[in-house]
């Protein structure tokens, strides 16, 4: 049951950063509720590329749970040094609330 629980938080973390490095329209919606800039986009893709690599790289080597949180916070404050505070306030609420909606969807 761990197992499963683990292995659906590092999909939903990869799917996070592949939705915004991979799959343009869904880190254009972002990109458009951040009101991000062009250079920040570009900054932004990177930074989710960087972290899906990460996150790929870790699963395949079994890491630990505290290696991807650390993934994560590193990204947090990558994505921190790129964004405006407003922006980063946006962030951390999106963010927050599609937590919420994974958890409610798992019952």
């Amino acid at each position: 049951m761990k197992t499963t629980i683990l292995r659906l938080m590092m999909a939903a973390t990869l799917l996070t950063g592949m939705s915004y490095a991979e799959a343009p329209h869904r880190g254009d919606r972002m990109a458009q509720k951040l009101g991000l800039s062009d250079d920040q986009r570009t900054q932004m893709k990177e930074i989710m590329k960087e972290q899906r690599q990460a996150m790929m790289e870790a699963r395949k080597n079994k890491a630990s749970r505290e290696d991807f949180k650390a993934i994560r916070a590193t990204t947090h404050q990558k994505v921190a040094g790129v964004l405006t505070p407003e922006q980063l306030q946006k962030y951390d609420a999106a963010a927050r609330h599609h937590r919420a909606k994974r958890r409610a969807a798992k019952g």
